[in-house]
């Protein structure tokens, strides 16, 4: 190869590279990805998860009031979070649980709970039979 085909490759190469660079950004910022302001923060992300998980309705209004207070909430966000709240906390309290039943370690406790559940009559024997039984495959290598 000659001298002068090698330096138009490298001029065409290197024009190309600055294209991209200056390129990219343009298009990332015109393109409607989400920017990092309209994400939530997993502190927050943190502290929906454990108000979903809070029973005691005056509890959570307590909570709003002392973020509103401190004027980390609006009076329409706390109102939002508390309407999500009524309307979702009994089925998340329930998936919850669910989850720490089928990762716990101690398959006695387990069992426990579940007997103590359909005793009460909050579960059906059919129902602690199928957690058990998902329970061991998670927890063993050949399901």
């Amino acid at each position: 190869m000659s001298k002068k085909k090698i330096i138009i490759i490298a001029v065409a190469s290197l024009t190309l590279v600055a294209l991209l660079l200056w390129a990219v950004p343009v298009f990332a910022a015109d393109s409607g990805a989400p920017s990092a302001q309209n994400l939530p923060q997993a502190g927050h992300v943190k502290v929906l998860l454990r108000l979903m998980l809070i029973q005691d309705e005056a509890k959570v209004d307590t909570l709003l009031d002392k973020a509103q207070q401190a004027e980390k909430l609006t009076v329409d966000q706390a109102g939002k979070i508390k309407d999500f709240w009524t309307q979702h906390h009994a089925q998340f309290t329930k998936n919850a649980l669910l989850k720490r039943l089928l990762s716990a370690g101690n398959e006695a406790r387990v069992q426990q709970f579940l007997d103590k559940a359909v005793q009460s009559g909050k579960i059906k024997q059919e129902q602690a039979d199928r957690i058990i039984k998902f329970r061991d495959i998670l927890h063993t290598n050949n399901p």
